[in-house]
């Protein structure tokens, strides 16, 4: 029966039922009000990064030299936080198959952001999630940042994108659980939030009895995410397409974990 399920647009039963259980992890109930913002204000700023906390450095590479530890500068927060805008949006208007959660400090408030969703079989047959997907740049194209051509952002912002989409397809194209995106605000890094609700998102994985894909850069992300059980499958080289003569960024990794036996 929990096949016939996955097959479906409908999620299984109770299916984030181990993470909202968790103590000291709340499920973001809808598009709008406070929770949504605090999840696209915790990943923005954990994406973008600080003067003593690391950018996503995928990201980073994708913004370019102009933006570069150009922390405060507004066009670096612009970017990153209408690309967290756009997909937390989506997964929140996207139905049960995909869930926002926030983890919580000792007084309660938001520290981190988990976003998550179940990928019912092979990708490119899911005409329905590319759908949802379009319906959503749509409703947020008056709000679009005009990537910067000069510095050929846009060709590497497309080239990330491309990396991430084709490791994902190629590395888990069969039912799994997906950690779309995992953020912990610069000022509880270190707190144990990561941990609490990458466990939780296992135990969903586990249930089901599926693998749990991501994406993410840096060793050090790496050594965090293997600490849950996931395995590199690949390191990827991704190219600035309108520059063969620029750096490449090769710190990118599709990391995959098997569904937990005990």
């Amino acid at each position: 029966r929990a096949m016939a399920c996955l097959c479906s647009r409908v999620a299984p039963h109770g299916l984030w039922d181990p993470v909202t259980s968790t103590p000291g992890i709340r499920k973001v109930p809808s598009p709008n009000g406070p929770d949504a913002v605090a999840a696209v204000d915790i990943t923005t700023r954990s994406f973008a990064g600080t003067a003593t906390s690391a950018p996503e450095a995928l990201l980073d590479w994708a913004l370019g030299d102009t933006l570069r530890n150009k922390w405060d500068h507004p066009d670096r927060v612009k970017h990153v936080g209408w690309s967290m805008k756009v997909a937390i949006g989506t997964a929140l208007r996207s139905g049960q198959r995909r869930a926002v959660f926030l983890g919580l400090d000792d007084n309660g408030e938001p520290g981190a952001a988990i976003t998550v969703r179940l990928i019912p079989g092979k990708q490119n047959s899911s005409t329905f999630e590319l759908w949802k997907y379009v319906k959503e740049m749509v409703c947020f194209c008056a709000g679009f940042p005009s990537f910067d051509t000069k510095n050929g952002m846009d060709g590497r912002m497309q080239a990330a994108d491309d990396a991430i989409d084709n490791s994902h397809r190629k590395h888990a194209p069969t039912a799994h659980i997906n950690v779309q995106l995992m953020a912990v605000a610069p000022e509880h890094q270190g707190n144990g939030m990561c941990s609490k609700l990458m466990r939780a998102v296992c135990l969903v994985a586990d249930g089901q009895n599926l693998p749990a894909y991501l994406e993410t850069s840096g060793e050090k992300n790496v050594a965090v995410y293997e600490t849950f059980g996931f395995k590199t499958v690949e390191r990827v080289t991704v190219r600035d397409p309108n520059d063969t003569k620029a750096d490449t960024f090769d710190d990118f990794y599709a990391m995959l974990r098997a569904p937990s036996e005990g």
